[in-house]
């Protein structure tokens, strides 16, 4: 009985390698060339959805805003638009405070000497006085960890067996120079 299910078994993983080394499907350039534009076609189909979508939402938006602003009075329409404008103002001046506070801190970093990679993660505090002390602690550390690697590969130790001594009588240099002192 065991024997049976071996053999079974066998055939079994046989039949597995067979259907697993089959030589690989090869396509003609016409098969490609559809497969190719079924796809585009898809991806195109997809965007158009997402953009109708997201443009049926924004008309939607405007639609209600106009209901909104219809059942208003004068003095509320007035109050709300300029509520809207002082909001887009507002939303204008934060936009262009963080992209001088960037220009400023890449332009800290490039004097301090260090990468301007840095930039981004330090306009996140906000605050020029922050941001300035960041930098100098930043340079400071950085210098402070160059220095003390330098000064670690710059330290030697003595030989441990005196090899270096050439003051002995086996110096090669003393005996060259006995040589020619002789002559």
């Amino acid at each position: 009985m065991a024997e049976e299910t071996q053999a079974q078994e066998e055939i079994e993983s046989t039949q597995t390698t067979e259907t697993t080394t089959q030589a690989p499907t090869t396509y003609t350039q016409a098969q490609l060339d559809s497969e190719a534009d079924k796809r585009a076609a898809k991806a195109l189909e997809t965007a158009k959805a997402k953009w109708q979508a997201e443009q049926a939402k924004a008309l939607e938006d405007a639609k209600s805003e106009g209901a909104r602003l219809a059942k208003m009075t004068e003095d509320e329409k007035t109050k709300e638009l300029e509520k809207q404008r002082q909001a887009e103002l507002d939303k204008r001046e934060a936009e262009l405070n963080r992209r001088e506070l960037s220009t400023s801190t890449k332009s800290l970093l490039v004097d301090k000497g260090l990468p301007t990679d840095f930039a981004g993660s330090l306009v996140a505090l906000g605050d020029a006085g922050k941001i300035k002390t960041a930098v100098e602690n930043i340079q400071k550390t950085i210098q402070e960890t160059v220095n003390k690697q330098v000064e670690a590969k710059l330290q030697t130790d003595s030989p441990k067996n005196g090899a270096s001594a050439l003051d002995g009588a086996d110096d090669p240099f003393k005996k060259i120079m006995a040589q020619y002192k002789k002559k």
